[in-house]
């Protein structure tokens, strides 16, 4: 007698198929091609999915959950993406498979977007609200209450557009006291004058915590499902104040929020142009130490801004140091099964993979921006020679068409000789479904393998080790160019 799975198969049926698949899923059964028959995955149900991996009741993958080493949810349509992979349906999912990597990748996506959410609910993060609740803790004590909503928003404008929208804010302060008592004792007719100090004690404070040694610069461009204002609220809630330069018809951004910080294009520069554009002006506009170029689709860990504070800088021959790590990077080379030890890891790579959080000492992005590379870039080379003749014309006459910051980075860190480090489990995840230039979206190779639990401090992920060595670290001043 065949022995049997705790789905009623046998390990023969096993072999065979790993789902069974209804006509609304795909339209043949065996041997189907992705690209020639309608695949719609998001049809699946439960009953569809027979993998032994499958705990349908705690709606968990056994198999993923035991390699990621925390558990890993799935839906009918994530084990559909499982099992059929490049046209063909796949035998029984194995550990590290590339079906059960990309369950890992979905499934910590989508973990570290709810535990973005719940970040944006319960923490402020740090500006002239936080001090203001400080100072009257009786600001944030009610439910529901609008206060909160108010005090991130005071935190986002900072102490510069707060004091300009001192009146405002006031009113507002005064209104509240009369609603919900804010002042305790202090008499309605003094409300006014005693909400105008507290916010200037507050302002102040906040102007005292503010460093200048970071410059952050986020590009954006339009997309179907905007992802640059999680972006920037995550930036913020880390303690960041963001520059956004932004693309014509971008979409998605509060301009109440971030219309100060905000560089608007009227001609559309396209990724690599708007890139250099946006580290030029980090360097014309500001005199930080540290510069931080984002990319829109980034969601960055609550602790971002400490950490990184704490591990800079790495290497006296340091290029830039990736908040992100992208899913090929954790693996050691020419083995996709090692895994590398977490840390802040030193990669070895001909180009760049994955632009999204790039932190770079001053002087050495000055130093990049005067590589000839910069000027002469015209994106990654096609296989076939006459169609990269053809591709370089036209963006040699529209530079706007310029792609592949990442791959062009990789070479100019290469070319300079400078290392290059990731963050490892990331401290940022790719959160895009849909890239702006057509890239796809944010599966595969287009996330981390380790994305940091938002819920778990950075220090207590991330050991200060690079590939099973203890972390070095050297001043600023000791970075050599």
């Amino acid at each position: 007698m065949k022995e049997k799975t705790t789905n009623g198969l046998t390990k023969d049926d096993l072999q065979c198929v790993t789902l069974k698949l209804n006509d609304d899923i795909v339209d043949n059964k065996a041997g189907s091609n992705r690209k020639s028959t309608a695949w719609y995955p998001d049809l699946a149900t439960w009953d569809d999915v027979i993998c032994p991996h499958a705990n349908k009741e705690a709606k968990m993958c056994e198999l993923a959950s035991n390699q990621a080493e925390q558990v890993i949810n799935i839906t009918p349509a994530s084990c559909v993406n499982c099992t059929f992979r490049n046209g063909e349906l796949l035998k029984l999912p194995e550990a590290n498979s590339e079906g059960i990597r990309w369950v890992i990748n979905d499934s910590l996506s989508k973990t570290n977007k709810n535990s973005a959410f719940a970040a944006f609910r319960d923490m402020l993060g740090p500006g002239p609200g936080t001090e203001l609740h400080k100072i009257i803790p009786k600001f944030l004590e009610s439910e529901g209450c609008s206060c909160r909503d108010m005090a991130k928003k005071m935190n986002t404008w900072g102490p510069d557009t707060c004091e300009k929208n001192r009146e405002y804010l006031v009113d507002y302060l005064v209104q509240k006291g009369k609603d919900v008592r804010l002042f305790g004792w202090v008499p309605r007719a003094a409300m006014r004058e005693v909400a105008d100090r507290m916010l200037t004690m507050a302002i102040n404070r906040a102007r005292k915590n503010e460093t200048e040694e970071w410059f952050v610069a986020v590009t954006t461009a339009p997309r179907k499902d905007p992802t640059v204002q999680m972006c920037l609220e995550s930036l913020t809630l880390a303690g960041f104040r963001p520059y956004i330069f932004a693309e014509p018809e971008t979409n998605g951004i509060d301009i109440d929020t971030h219309g100060e910080r905000l560089i608007q294009h009227d001609q559309r520069m396209g990724v690599w142009k708007n890139w250099v554009y946006s580290a030029k002006y980090a360097i014309e506009n500001s005199t930080a130490d540290i510069i931080m170029t984002v990319q829109d689709d980034s969601l960055f860990h609550p602790d971002s801004k400490n950490f990184t504070e704490s591990i800079l800088w790495p290497a006296s021959d340091v290029g830039f140091v990736s908040l992100y790590t992208p899913k090929h990077y954790s693996f050691k080379p020419k083995d996709k099964n090692d895994l590398r030890a977490p840390g802040v890891n030193r990669i070895y790579t001909k180009s760049l993979w994955g632009a999204c959080a790039l932190v770079w000492p001053r002087k050495v992005l000055e130093e990049v921006l005067q590589n000839d590379l910069i000027d002469s870039w015209l994106g990654a080379p096609t296989k076939t020679k006459s169609v990269w003749n053809k591709k370089q014309k036209e963006r040699q006459e529209n530079p706007s068409l310029v792609q592949n910051s990442d791959t062009a980075l990789g070479k100019i860190m290469n070319r300079m000789e400078r290392s290059m480090y990731f963050v490892d489990p990331s401290a940022v995840s790719h959160i895009s479904t849909h890239s702006a230039i057509g890239h796809g979206g944010n599966q595969g190779r287009r996330n981390c393998h380790r994305c940091a639990k938002f819920s778990t401090p950075l220090q207590a992920q991330v050991p200060l080790m690079n590939n099973e060595q203890e972390l070095f670290k050297v001043a600023y001043k000791d970075i050599e160019i």
